[in-house]
């Protein structure tokens, strides 16, 4: 990689505070926001890899966490020359705007590491308010019920990978159009035994109709007005997973929302994540396709994000 100078210290190793502040200011002069929890997260990611870093043979992949870098650095940990220059190129990486997720390979998401790269939506923390949403509605089933739930667009499989790990005994489908984005949905969901289905959402599942209590989906939603301004999103998000289109990003939306009237049993739930600016239309949507007790959850930032619903009895 080029554009960042190697410096002198990285030639013989140097001190891990050392090498943090100077991931922190290469970090904050590219513009990266949260320039010192990437440039400790960047650490992690390295120290838990390195071939020769300060954990080789302590640490696997993955095992290494922030606070294990901040308590390094305090203890005047160093890291080896290959590893400093190796830490400029990952700093490199993060200030030409790469996501941190693409880098590392993992996006944190309700307790799991799910696997992401290029081709696939990196999942938000908002989205995680859906599946606790999700998984409070399941707890109000018998303890020895096998609920039915599926999640449509699945992306990287997230949501249905964080609703098994809760609920083991679920049967928990997936539905994925993006060829891209079922090769990384497959690597989360088939150690969790979860169905995995290649499809239009619109067309898929078929020959279950009235199958499932749940249904779930963080679709395509953002109206084409609304373009991302962050670089990590507009540049490396696929564009088929963002935009929900028609002239108010909900045609995606509603095919999700008549899709899930199709496949829930009656009595059955329905959430999905959706734009702030589409709580009126989702609602509307909803109550047209027959949806009673509809009603929305704000984000963390207090804005409507999720709306959900029952297919009456």
């Amino acid at each position: 990689m080029t554009g960042l100078r190697v410096t002198p210290t990285a030639h013989r190793g140097e001190g891990l505070d050392e090498a943090l502040r100077r991931g922190a200011d290469v970090l904050r002069h590219a513009g990266i926001e949260q320039y010192r929890a990437d440039a400790e997260l960047l650490a992690a990611y390295l120290l838990g890899t390195g071939s020769q870093g300060i954990q080789r043979g302590s640490y696997g992949e993955s095992s290494v966490t922030r606070a294990d870098v901040q308590r390094f650095a305090l203890m005047g940990r160093r890291i080896t020359p290959q590893d400093s220059v190796r830490y400029t190129e990952l700093l490199e990486c993060r200030a030409q705007r790469v996501p941190l997720q693409h880098i590392t390979g993992v996006a944190p998401f309700y307790h799991l590491e799910i696997k992401v790269g290029p081709g696939v939506f990196i999942p938000r923390p908002e989205t995680e308010l859906l599946v606790e949403e999700a998984l409070r509605v399941l707890a109000t089933y018998e303890s020895n019920a096998r609920p039915r739930v599926v999640d449509l667009c699945t992306g990287s499989g997230a949501i249905a990978a964080a609703v098994k790990e809760e609920n083991p005994q679920a049967e928990v489908f997936a539905v994925e159009l993006s060829e891209q984005a079922l090769l990384w949905a497959r690597k989360n969901l088939d150690p969790q035994n979860v169905h995995l289905i290649p499809g239009d959402i619109r067309t898929s599942l078929e020959d279950l109709p009235g199958y499932f209590d749940l249904v779930l989906s963080n679709p395509p939603y953002i109206p084409p007005h609304r373009k991302p301004q962050a670089l990590e999103v507009a540049e490396y998000d696929p564009q088929m997973a963002l935009y929900g289109g028609g002239e108010d990003g909900m045609e995606i939306p509603r095919e999700v929302i008549a899709r899930a009237h199709y496949l829930l049993r009656p009595g059955g739930f329905f959430m999905m994540e959706h734009d702030d600016s589409q709580e009126t239309r989702v609602t509307e949507t909803l109550a047209a396709q027959g949806f009673v007790s509809i009603y929305s959850i704000r984000d963390l930032n207090g804005k409507p994000r999720h709306t959900a619903g029952y297919k009456p009895r």
